[in-house]
């Protein structure tokens, strides 16, 4: 379908809920004769009620004759989306460092010294 007719569709049935509800709010607090005379009918007899019927709808909603013809050209497929472009990839930057790598170098002082502290604390947790 023509989106034009989907629009006009749903705004017809829109319009159509609105006034049943406006409908139904303006009589829900009317004694059924009032109700009947404002709707336009003055023959009421005396002994009968004027109480609308609980299984109909009022003011009677819209029915499909109501609704515009549809044609054969509503049903076409719509277009495809258009594919999305590609983004261009960027070449891979390389951020290693420039400089040489720090290298760590220990020296026999300071083996012993490392000694020196662990045999201390391995005597301190003794006590």
């Amino acid at each position: 379908m023509k989106k034009s007719h989907v629009m006009f569709r749903t705004a017809l049935l829109a319009t159509s809920l609105v006034l049943a509800a406006l409908s139904q709010a303006a009589h829900a607090g009317q004694p059924a004769v009032a109700g009947a005379l404002s709707a336009g009918s003055s023959a009421v007899a005396p002994g009968a009620s004027a109480a609308p019927a609980a299984d109909k709808v009022y003011p009677p909603l819209p029915t499909l004759a109501m609704l515009p013809p549809t044609s054969a050209d509503d049903d076409e497929p719509l277009a495809p989306k258009p594919a999305a472009k590609k983004r261009k990839t960027r070449a891979p930057v390389d951020v290693r460092p420039s400089t040489p790598a720090v290298r760590l170098v220990v020296s026999d002082a300071s083996r012993t010294y490392l000694r020196t502290v662990e045999k201390q604390l391995e005597l301190a947790l003794a006590k």
